[in-house]
């Protein structure tokens, strides 16, 4: 779990924040929408080479637990092929819902779960240290082509955007500032199950490990709704009712699905066996409590995005990597795991305060020019 939180770590790193960017610039693209999506893809890609010799030169060798298990060469490539792979298959997301052929996601992220499932059980005992990390990686591989061949190969005309093409010059500072803010949402999201590695022992970590990925899974709905709400205030649509359908449909769905992952957390937890139980379940309770708070920071973040308010954006996620990491650093060492589900329950209720005063503030700004 560790060399996948790495992973995912290098792969956020590297993506330079461009995939939310992709429901701005795509839109107002038209025509040349696919071109944008190839030029993010190249950017991406170089950039990631370069951070990954420098992660491989001058990081890893200081993380011990990690160096262990990738310290051979062919694993290196491995890793370096997973983070490159990754990046893309991530993109390609914001790319299918900037193009508005969102339908395609749901049949696609199914397909990588079941893939993931199926080479789980046939490698995890085959490759002890290894096997979840290959899991991931080898779906990866085969869904990119064909998800790449559906966004370039067929040449149906892209919808054009009632708004005005953005320039590169004009974006690039915005993109910089709004990467800034990325990478604090980096270190407090993607890198957590190896700080909890740094910080607990190796169970105690692989408990929070095992939590932290199945509560995150609550983050894709709003995540999803928040890309999708960025895409069609860039095509033009009215952003005051988009922000009132969301409120009115999206946030009941997400406290419902948390309170059915709240009653259905022991029943989850002994799927990874009886020793995941004990501290697992209040650890995953906090992480679960968590979603609705964290829904509302995603969603101001993607209509701040959506009006180009990347000033707000970078609050927010600053302010959540440093209450997430100063009180795991500070709670860790006596409440142990728990500690840091804590630290992430208090963070998130800190971020909805502040989301909740900036939506508020906005919803009543438009009403008033709309009188």
């Amino acid at each position: 779990m560790a060399v996948i939180a790495a992973m995912t770590t290098m792969s956020g790193i590297t993506q330079l924040n461009l995939g939310p960017s992709l429901g701005v610039l795509v839109p107002r693209a038209g025509e040349r929408g696919r071109l944008v999506v190839l030029q993010v893809y190249g950017v991406v890609t170089v950039y990631a080479v370069i951070a990954l010799v420098v992660f491989f030169a001058f990081l890893l060798p200081h993380f011990d637990q990690l160096h262990v298990v990738l310290g051979s060469a062919p694993r290196m490539w491995a890793f370096a092929l997973a983070v490159l792979a990754f990046n893309i298959f991530a993109l390609q997301d914001a790319a299918l819902v900037s193009l508005r052929r969102a339908m395609v996601i749901p049949v696609e992220n199914l397909a990588f779960g079941v893939a993931k499932l199926v080479l789980l059980l046939a490698l995890v005992e085959r490759l002890p240290t290894f096997g979840i990390f290959t899991s991931w990686l080898l779906p990866i591989l085969v869904i990119v082509p064909v998800i790449s061949g559906l966004i370039f190969l067929r040449r149906t005309k892209p919808e054009a955007s009632t708004l005005p093409e953005l320039s590169a010059r004009g974006s690039l500072p915005k993109l910089a500032l709004d990467y800034a803010g990325y990478l604090f949402q980096v270190c407090s999201t993607f890198f957590l199950p190896v700080v909890a590695l740094e910080l607990l022992d190796p169970i105690a970590a692989s408990v929070f490990a095992v939590a932290w990925l199945t509560s995150s899974t609550m983050d894709l709905l709003a995540t999803n709704i928040g890309t999708a709400l960025i895409v069609e205030t860039s095509y033009g649509m009215d952003p005051a009712q988009l922000r009132q359908t969301v409120f009115r449909r999206v946030m009941p769905v997400v406290a419902g699905v948390t309170v059915l992952g709240m009653a259905a957390t022991p029943v989850v937890l002994r799927l990874y066996g009886t020793e995941y139980v004990a501290d697992g379940i209040p650890t995953l309770l906090l992480l679960l409590l968590a979603s609705v708070p964290r829904s509302l920071v995603t969603i101001a973040i993607a209509e701040s995005r959506a009006h180009r308010n990347i000033g707000i954006i970078v609050w927010l996620r600053a302010q959540n990597a440093a209450l997430v990491l100063g009180l795991s650093y500070v709670l860790a060492p006596s409440l142990g795991v728990e500690g840091i589900a804590l630290s992430w329950l208090v963070a998130q209720l800190a971020g909805a305060i502040t989301a909740l005063r900036t939506v508020f503030r906005r919803k009543v700004g438009s009403l008033q020019g709309e009188t």
